[in-house]
Parts: structure tokens; C-alpha cells; sequence
């Protein structure tokens, strides 16, 4: 039987019996981690989905955070009166996971 799991670099959820409640959590650790502050381009959340206790898995659903530039480019952080370099935003990864 198939079951999910929610990873980041710094962090591993539950199993999840179906995929809808995986999301739930992808979709909450997305904001939190964007509102606790990312890295650009490591900073990832994904969806692993496994069928041998997570012996191997497979990445079904990935974002990693990027860099904003439309909107660094229009105001910094710095400028508008945070403590960081850029804005940053969640980009699907495509393609083989």
C-alpha cells in the first residue's frame, strides 16, 4: 500500500495514508517555512511517496525556494525596513523527480 511522507532539508512528517492528506501538510510547511525565512535554491519542500516503508521513494510533488527578482527589483527588503537581502518564492521543480 501506498503511503506519503512531507520532506524539507531540515525536516520529515508523519506517513500519510493518501495523498490529499500529504498536501495538506506540503501546502501549511510551504507558508511556514517561507514566513520563518528560506534560502534560495535550497530550501525545498516535497512529497515522497513509497510502497517499501521508505526503504526507496519516489519525489511526486517538489518546490524549491528562488530568488523573487520582479519583486527585489521594484523594492528590496533592506528597503522597505527588513533584515534580509531579497524576496523569495516557491518554484515547482519539473521533469524527472
Amino acid at each position: 500500500m501506498k503511503k506519503y511522507r512531507v520532506h524539507t532539508e531540515m525536516d520529515v512528517s508523519k506517513e500519510f495514508e493518501t495523498l490529499v492528506q500529504a498536501e495538506k501538510i506540503y501546502e501549511r510547511w510551504k507558508d511556514d517555512l517561507m514566513s520563518e525565512g528560506v534560502q534560495a535554491n535550497e530550501s525545498f519542500v516535497e512529497i515522497a511517496e513509497s510502497d517499501d516503508g521508505f526503504e526507496d521513494y519516489k519525489v511526486v510533488k517538489k518546490v524549491i525556494a528562488v530568488i523573487d527578482n520582479d519583486r527585489t527589483e521594484l523594492r528590496t527588503p533592506r528597503e522597505e525596513g527588513c533584515d534580509w537581502d531579497y524576496w523569495a518564492k516557491w518554484q515547482e521543480v519539473d521533469g524527472q523527480l
